[in-house]
């Protein structure tokens, strides 16, 4: 059970709440060993281990901040044995600290499922998704995109965002590109400004003077000093003048800033709050970032992580929430051909053969 110190503060869990925590990470570890793919290691070597994560999601209404869920992982790695002779004598050598397709679970990872990939326009900064798309189960496991859940709750565990949600991340992003264009702008016209007075231009002399007496061409160094600063000078007036380049992209980024913001101004305040939804293919801001209401199938609903999905009466380190990830890997045509033991082979006999029942008990303790 791996618990470094950064993520202990990050998730502000006690000496008790951390043995508590690990003891029930210990005992999904048990019933993952008591499957009899596990139990009976024959080809293969396994290994569990466990980990402390961060939290599931910020605190906010329906989960204050005291009250959020401890998130772990418990991991399966069935390493493929090695078979070769030595000394006569077959020997079998397994393959430990390799590579293997292994089994991860998460527990309590919310965000995992919820937050999938996003459109581009929010750059990781809002705590949301498109909407996990069911597909077939894997025993009482429910498939979410590319993930596997098992919930000890019946509360959804992400709810819509709405339209104006959805765009205000577009909006502070466009919001920081223009305001820091314009004083990066403001700043070099001053410091431009500073650099052509007498003052600097005889310091910037004085300097190249002072290099040039101990070189063996010294009067050639000045000269292409002389033109280097004449040049940077011609260069600086041309981008910095009113109209000129730095100004044009201040704008541009003024301009872009507007257009985004005139899309919430131009809705009403009930197509403001209405869930929205993200087209691709679209090219115009409110053609993207839209209500799903009347929407083309192509439009992807948008989603944020439910936080009253937990029940805050339980323990921080009760269990609510089972995620099975990177499972989908095993499941492809060609990793079922395969038949030597090890990594998926092993890895699906585990979970056909996992005793569920010991699991939801687990879960709904």
């Amino acid at each position: 059970m791996a618990a470094v110190a950064s993520v202990r503060q990050a998730s502000a869990a006690t000496p008790a709440d951390l043995q508590a925590f690990t003891a029930r990470l210990q005992e999904f570890a048990e019933i993952i060993k008591r499957s009899p793919a596990a139990a009976q290691p024959i080809g293969f070597a396994g290994e569990l281990w466990g980990a402390l994560l961060g939290t599931a999601v910020p605190p906010g209404p329906g989960l204050p901040a005291g009250r959020i869920p401890m998130t772990g992982s418990v991991s399966f790695a069935a390493f493929r044995l090695t078979e070769y002779v030595r000394n006569g004598k077959v020997v079998n050598e397994d393959l430990k600290g390799g590579e293997t397709e292994t089994l991860n679970f998460s527990i309590n990872a919310i965000d995992s499922v919820a937050v999938g990939s996003r459109p581009v326009e929010w750059e990781g900064e809002m705590q949301g998704g498109f909407e996990p798309k069911p597909g077939a189960p894997v025993g009482p496991m429910t498939r979410l995109d590319d993930q596997f859940v098992l919930k000890r709750h019946d509360k959804p565990l992400w709810l819509p965002i709405s339209v104006a949600d959805a765009l205000a991340p577009l909006i502070r992003s466009r919001r920081t590109v223009f305001e820091n264009r314009r004083d990066v702008y403001a700043k070099d016209r001053a410091d431009f400004a500073e650099w052509q007075t007498p003052a600097k231009r005889a310091a910037r002399r004085a300097g190249w003077q002072q290099a040039a007496a101990s070189m063996p061409k010294g009067a050639e160094f000045l000269a292409q000093m002389e033109k280097a600063d004449q040049e940077i000078e011609a260069f600086q007036k041309t981008r910095l003048a009113p109209g000129g380049q730095a100004e044009k992209e201040v704008g541009q980024a003024e301009a872009e800033l507007k257009s985004a913001a005139a899309v919430v101004e131009r809705l009403a305040p009930e197509g403001r709050a209405e869930p929205a939804c993200y087209d691709n293919g679209a090219s115009a801001i409110d053609a993207r970032f839209r209500a799903k209401r009347g929407a083309s199938p192509s439009c992807q609903a948008l989603v944020v992580p439910n936080r009253a999905y937990f029940d805050t009466t339980l323990p921080r380190t009760a269990p609510q929430l089972l995620v099975l990830n990177l499972y989908e890997r095993c499941l492809t045509p060609q990793s079922i051909a395969y038949r030597k033991p090890g990594g998926c082979v092993t890895n699906r006999k585990v979970i056909e053969t996992l005793d569920w029942n010991a699991v939801r008990a687990w879960l709904n303790r």
